[in-house]
């Protein structure tokens, strides 16, 4: 039995894919040119888990207890991914609540997959990004509110001019340029508690494990599920002392969390003050799960 300081994951996110139909200007992966997701010429990287792994995936997690949220999504369209209603029927028979999480486009003209998807999860985000004011935003929540009519919904409304002309909730991320449309400030929070890595295991379509949204390249090197089991990788001495350190406000020993712009999740540690300070860059691809 393996020693544990941490709780069992809440969620959990198994990316089936690595595409993706959009290029959001407040999406990480629109800037990558690593091979994660786009090559160095800004060609897409088109890969995916296989349906056998996956599937291993939902058992060890059931095994482990888990019985949450689980979504096939990371910096990717779940939707592009045909097996996802099957996938997401796999979860419901192991007790878990698929979500989804889409652009939406794919939903558009598809009436078969648009009553598929309202009768297998449990919640449907759709992320609205085409609308310059709030009456376009509006009019975007009635039609999705029609066209999925019976299904829980929230959206996530990011639009194209900015939190000044229209209501969003775009916020900085720590390997995006900073952006006036933005809709909080682009700053960063030294000494700050940050207990959102306990919350989701998240697996990329390659097997890698991630640390957090902000980890997009898997940079804090956590291990890869093809060698080791989802147990190993989320009770592991190193997981564990990352996230005891975030939690104790420790964001200064890794490279990305010194530039995440997410605000504290507790009050300062006894002896520390959060400060906050404006968010430098982060060029410096994989050093972002490194101690200095």
């Amino acid at each position: 039995m393996l020693r544990t300081k941490i709780p069992l994951f809440e969620r959990l996110q198994i990316e089936s894919q690595s595409n993706c139909n959009r290029s959001c200007w407040f999406c990480p992966r629109t800037y990558d040119r690593s091979g994660k997701y786009y090559d160095g010429a800004g060609k897409p990287v088109l890969n995916r888990m296989s349906t056998e792994k996956i599937l291993d995936l939902l058992d060890q997690a059931h095994a482990l207890g888990f019985r949450g949220r689980v979504a096939f999504y990371h910096y990717s369209e779940p939707l592009l991914d045909e097996r996802s209603t099957m996938l997401a029927r796999e979860a419901k028979k192991r007790g878990m609540e698929p979500y989804l999480h889409t652009n939406g486009d794919v939903l558009r003209h598809n009436d078969r997959l648009t009553e598929e998807v309202k009768k297998l999860y449990g919640l449907i985000v759709v992320g609205l990004y085409d609308y310059e004011t709030n009456e376009e935003l509006e009019k975007s929540k009635r039609y999705w509110n029609d066209r999925l009519s019976g299904a829980n919904l929230a959206f996530s409304p990011i639009g194209i001019s900015g939190a000044r002309s229209a209501h969003s909730i775009g916020a900085p991320r720590a390997l995006v340029p900073g952006d006036r449309r933005m809709s909080v400030p682009d700053l960063a929070y030294e000494n700050a508690p940050c207990h959102r890595p306990l919350i989701r295991m998240l697996i990329q379509y390659d097997g890698e494990m991630c640390h957090c949204c902000e980890d997009i390249h898997g940079d804090f090197r956590l291990g890869n599920i093809d060698q080791t089991s989802m147990e190993k990788l989320w009770f592991s001495e190193r997981h564990q002392e990352i996230v005891q350190n975030l939690i104790a406000g420790g964001r200064e020993k890794y490279f990305l969390c010194r530039d995440c712009p997410m605000p504290p999740t507790a009050p300062a540690p006894a002896g520390k003050k959060i400060s906050i300070l404006p968010r430098r860059s982060s060029s410096r691809a994989g050093e972002a799960g490194r101690k200095d």
